[in-house]
């Protein structure tokens, strides 16, 4: 495994109506800023799921700064708010830590693959390890 390392951590909260929702909207620019501003950053998607959950994947070069940004002002306030009695009813945060991979292909991958390049290897010539589960079936 190489240094060079990339994280992808992704969340959401599920909002309470379009009243919340609103609130969300309003504060994005704030939390944008501070998000693109944040050492370690290197790329994030806004999703969501109707009616009401808004999710953020971000990807990060190292996970101790994607923490840091977690506790920086903008985030916080996010999160006070969140934690409201009437704002969300529920949410979830993961974290996943790229360990090797290979080439990808299809419709903006390249754009991805500029942005992501310099934190991955290339490809190596050995073939893939197999997935647990197949380790698993081979031992029945």
């Amino acid at each position: 495994m190489s240094n060079r390392t990339l994280f992808l951590i992704d969340g959401a909260n599920e909002l309470r109506g379009p009243r919340a929702v609103w609130w969300v909207v309003r504060h994005w620019p704030a939390l944008r800023r501070e998000l693109t501003e944040a050492d370690g950053y290197v790329a994030h998607r806004v999703w969501y799921a109707l009616p009401f959950t808004v999710g953020l994947t971000t990807w990060w070069t190292d996970e101790r700064l994607a923490r840091r940004f977690a506790h920086m002002p903008v985030h916080l306030e996010f999160w006070t708010w969140a934690n409201r009695k009437g704002t969300t009813t529920g949410g979830w945060l993961a974290t996943y830590r790229y360990e090797s991979g290979g080439p990808l292909w299809g419709n903006g991958v390249d754009a991805m693959m500029k942005r992501f390049g310099p934190f991955v290897d290339l490809p190596s010539d050995e073939p893939p390890r197999p997935a647990p589960s197949d380790r698993r079936a081979h031992r029945k």
